[in-house]
């Protein structure tokens, strides 16, 4: 993977995720690379983007835990009937310790974090998670309190950081994403979703973390797909919640005494 870290006048070193990276000071000199991460400075708060061609023109994005989709999930999301909340069975008030061990964009995380649950994320792209750690930083900035505590992102393999856990740190819920091939290959593939793909690349051992998280998790493992994807590992889950476009299936080891 061929990226850059651009330094524009006026903004912040690269972080330290990204420290490896070539730096230009250029503009011109980013069309060298795949794509290339730089602080936008169009808010009032830098923040960082990542920016690479697609279909012949320039795409980039950024992540905000604050505004736009995540902020209208958080108020409009429909609460703890949303089928993520009966997936890791959220009632009796109940708020488990969840591991997202395929952190991704953290969408997921943000939103358990705002149906009260106590969030800790692993990302094993260092591009996506110095992404995610911006995003996190900044919402730790904002008067959004839920991401001011329990919210937390570790970048590294999952399977190694899972399986040093100590009893002490054992989630209740740990939660898998894995990456999944869209079904269509056309522009209709949202640009944001491809621009991960460069970042991310292939996700060949997505079947490894199943055994690993039913191993560690206390009460369950929840992992979503796409509705056409089969069962992660081949293994059939004691039950699925069936969404729009999407499918989360559900191991559940034991239950929790209220």
């Amino acid at each position: 993977m061929n990226f850059a870290f651009l330094a524009k006048p006026n903004t912040p070193q690269a972080p330290s995720l990204l420290r490896d990276l070539p730096t230009v000071t250029d503009q011109s000199q980013v069309s060298q690379y795949e794509g290339y991460f730089y602080y936008n400075l169009e808010n009032p708060q830098p923040f960082l983007s990542f920016a690479a061609p697609l279909d012949n023109k320039e795409a980039s994005f950024t992540l905000d835990l604050t505004s736009g989709a995540i902020a209208y999930r958080r108020q409009h999301g429909g609460g703890r009937k949303q089928h993520i909340a009966k997936a890791c069975g959220l009632k009796h008030n109940w708020n488990p310790n969840i591991l997202d061990a395929t952190a991704g964009l953290g969408r997921d995380a943000a939103e358990l974090r705002s149906l009260g649950c106590s969030l800790r994320m692993i990302e094993r792209s260092p591009f996506v998670a110095s992404l995610l750690d911006d995003a996190i930083q900044r919402a730790q900035q904002s008067n959004v309190e839920l991401f001011h505590s329990d919210f937390s992102l570790y970048q590294g393999q999952s399977v190694q950081l899972i399986e040093h856990l100590s009893q002490q740190q054992q989630p209740d819920i740990i939660y898998l994403d894995p990456m999944f091939p869209p079904k269509s290959k056309s522009a209709a593939v949202k640009k944001e979703m491809r621009l991960v793909k460069l970042l991310v690349g292939d996700d060949p051992d997505a079947d490894e973390l199943l055994p690993v998280a039913l191993n560690h998790a206390k009460y369950r493992v929840v992992v979503k797909r796409p509705s056409y994807a089969p069962f992660l590992n081949n293994q059939k889950p004691s039950m699925s919640i069936e969404s729009k476009g999407n499918r989360f299936d559900v191991y559940v080891l034991s239950s929790p005494s209220f």
